[in-house]
């Protein structure tokens, strides 16, 4: 790679449907890619002209996943363990030495960590540097709002600066340091809609902040879309053990590891992997019938998921082992591997859903050979933008034990009024 000059392009673009016969992603006249060109180091935007961003981007436009020849989605895959990986490694060196003023609080009191934005950063560049020639539209949990204020500047700088030291001691990717400016602008990258045409991105860069802050589980997650449907996700899961967390194993989620990654494709199964590399294996979900015999995982804060309405569920299905309780889509990698049979997240009512919370768990579960659904049994929507619009709650598990743990939902919900916020 030449030292000289390394361009880096991100299109940041809002994929809406084409008005021509053979769809592709259609571009309003109004300029919405700005390019990043890359050159001694900074990112400096410049305005394109629509008519060059629809050849630049016709070239890249993918089919629809259910198109009747598979789609490979190898080489994106293969970005996304790279982009998840290197930001867990963020995310891990920060946890080590962790202090109260790395958090901030945003309006709508979600913690925000020097980590977060940090791997939200590395995860934009690293899919941009590996996927140069293909348009790029990320949806994303963090916007550089905060980080813009007078109050913030010294946690920008601390996140610019581990965000340099994670690129450089990584050794890929040879570029001279990302100024704070260029950080800001990366941030905002992850500003796309998403929707139903075209390919997106979808990352939480930290699921399971307040685990991350107290030390125990957090997943860095990423997903992508096609044409509204998932069709590959991976979990950096640095807290997971490759051992079993079955029935709640307090001496493997005690225990010092190098963490798990997870990753699936349409139609290619589920894979699991050390985050310092072990070679995949290949995972699958539970196969047991017997609800008794069946553990499930929810939320570890009450306030994440009702934890009385799981436990009314649990009672119906006769499950005997207690709840596992862990934060973040871990869970969804748990699940995976069969360290339990279900899944139950019953929120606050009146809270809505995120995209970026399930995206990745999802496909990860379903290329395991689980299943999921709202509490009415209707398969969730990635497709409507930021939000999942679904009944209630989400419950994941095997395709045996769905029709008896939908029952159980349903009839336990029509007991049982979840607490307001």
């Amino acid at each position: 790679m030449a030292m000289s000059s390394i361009t880096a392009v991100a299109r940041l673009v809002h994929l809406t449907p084409s008005i021509s016969s053979n769809p592709k992603p259609f571009l309003s006249p109004k300029p919405l890619f700005t390019l990043f060109s890359l050159k001694s180091s900074s990112y400096s935007p410049i305005i394109s002209s629509s008519s060059s961003l629809n050849s630049s981007s016709s070239s890249s436009s993918a089919a629809a996943p259910n198109s009747s020849i598979r789609m490979s989605y190898d080489k994106q895959l293969a970005a996304a363990k790279k982009a998840a990986s290197l930001a867990a490694t963020l995310c891990q060196n920060v946890q080590k030495g962790l202090l109260q003023s790395d958090v901030q609080s945003k309006s709508d009191k979600s913690p925000v960590t020097v980590a977060d934005y940090g791997s939200q950063v590395l995860v934009s560049f690293v899919l941009q540097k590996e996927l140069p020639d293909q348009a790029f539209s990320l949806v994303a949990e963090e916007d550089s709002g905060d980080l813009r204020k007078e109050e913030s500047q010294e946690t920008l700088q601390r996140i610019t600066k581990l965000v340099n030291d994670t690129i450089a001691n990584d050794g890929s990717y040879k570029v001279s340091p990302l100024s704070e400016g260029d950080v800001l602008t990366i941030i905002d990258s992850g500003m796309s809609e998403g929707g139903p045409n075209g390919q997106h991105w979808v990352l939480d860069p930290i699921d399971g902040t307040k685990g991350f802050l107290r030390g125990d589980q957090y997943a860095i997650a990423l997903g992508l879309l096609d044409e509204g449907k998932v069709v590959l996700g991976v979990l950096a899961c640095p807290n997971l053990p490759l051992e079993s967390i079955a029935s709640g194993n307090q001496s493997a989620l005690n225990k010092a590891s190098a963490g798990c990654l997870f990753s699936a494709q349409l139609s290619c199964g589920t894979y699991m992997e050390s985050l310092e590399g072990s070679p995949p294996v290949k995972v699958h979900v539970s196969n047991t019938e017997n609800p008794e015999e069946a553990s499930f995982f929810e939320s570890y804060e009450a306030a994440h998921s009702s934890h009385s309405l799981s436990g009314s569920i649990a009672k119906k299905l006769g499950v005997k082992a207690p709840p596992v309780r862990i934060d973040s889509q871990a869970k969804y990698g748990a699940l995976s591997r069969g360290d339990g049979a279900i899944y139950l997240r019953f929120p606050n009512k009146g809270y809505r859903e995120k995209i970026w919370d399930h995206a990745a768990g999802y496909i990860v579960v379903a290329e395991a050979g689980g299943v999921a659904s709202d509490a009415a049994g209707e398969p969730l929507d990635f497709s409507k933008g930021r939000y999942l619009d679904l009944d209630t709650g989400i419950i994941v598990t095997n395709r045996k034990l769905m029709p008896a743990l939908l029952k159980a939902v349903q009839d336990s919900l029509k007991e049982e009024v979840l607490p307001s916020l």
